[in-house]
């Protein structure tokens, strides 16, 4: 999904790798919501339309006017460099981004959406307009790709966890997801802020389950004892430089303050390495 064009060009080299690679069709979507971002500049104002408004939707005009266009010659060179044919779907909407994956979604259940790190909608405005967040409303996994990043590379995977049952179906899906990529290495972290007997046991308990599970020899382990997980995230990055981050996002619990705002730009935009979020059930 694209909502504007800023790294267009890696974001589609990438789909195409990963749809390539992981025997998957491909659909791109250019999608802007004016009538969203009318809406929100309007909410709590009863004078003349800002001029910033008016500057911003001309421009979005321009670029969705042209988008389809531009992006096909973007794949069509892409296409021609690699040397390779791959058919793809191309959509271009002004429909709200969640109402488009529901539409997929009825599709195909086995759906993966794959986003920039980017967020345009706030950028565009001066971080005055949010818009809702993908991660939040959107029930299948969500695949948030950061600038110049080479597919190939996918060799340490960390998987983030709060002892949930899933993590095991995580893990299994994941493995299948980037088999083509050979042998690569699972890190299991695990942050305990005040890691008492209790907590070494289940860890401990945690562990054993896991490996019975799955049997994955590739399969490692690190606990953390800092003050958050993303701070624990963070830390494990800097010694061991995993190429993708993988987290099980709860309704309720552990990792809601990694998608917390703050927290949500944090690890997506700074730790400069693609997250794939999984939802819960």
């Amino acid at each position: 999904m694209l909502d504007s064009y800023k790294n267009l060009e890696n974001l589609i080299a990438f789909a195409f790798s990963f749809s390539n690679r992981t025997g998957r069709s491909l659909k791109i979507v250019y999608v802007f919501d004016f009538e969203w971002m009318r809406q929100s500049y309007m909410v709590g104002t009863s004078g003349p339309v800002d001029p910033a408004l008016v500057a911003i939707e001309k421009n979005a005009e321009k670029e969705f006017t042209a988008a389809e266009t531009k992006i096909r010659e973007v794949a069509e060179n892409y296409l021609k460099e690699q040397g390779f044919s791959i058919p793809f779907e191309l959509k271009i909407t002004e429909i709200n981004r969640i109402e488009v994956v529901e539409e997929e979604l009825d599709r195909s259940s086995d759906l993966i959406l794959l986003i920039s790190n980017h967020q345009s909608y706030s950028d565009a405005t001066g971080g005055l307009v949010g818009y809702p967040n993908l991660i939040e409303n959107v029930s299948c996994p969500v695949f948030v790709i950061p600038e110049n990043i080479d597919l190939q590379e996918i060799k340490e995977i960390v998987v983030a966890t709060d002892f949930h049952q899933e993590d095991a179906e995580v893990i299994r899906h994941v493995t299948d997801l980037f088999r083509f990529a050979g042998k690569t290495n699972y890190t299991v972290l695990h942050n305990e802020k005040d890691f008492g007997f209790d907590e070494r046991l289940k860890w401990l308990g945690f562990r054993e389950w896991l490996n019975e599970e799955l049997e994955n020899k590739n399969l490692s382990f690190c606990l953390e004892s800092q003050k958050d997980i993303v701070s624990a995230i963070e830390k494990l990055s800097k010694e061991r430089e995993p190429d993708l981050l993988v987290i099980l996002k709860e309704k309720k619990g552990f990792f809601e303050e990694v998608f917390s705002s703050n927290s949500t730009k944090n690890v997506l935009t700074h730790f400069c390495k693609p997250v794939l979020v999984y939802h819960q059930n």
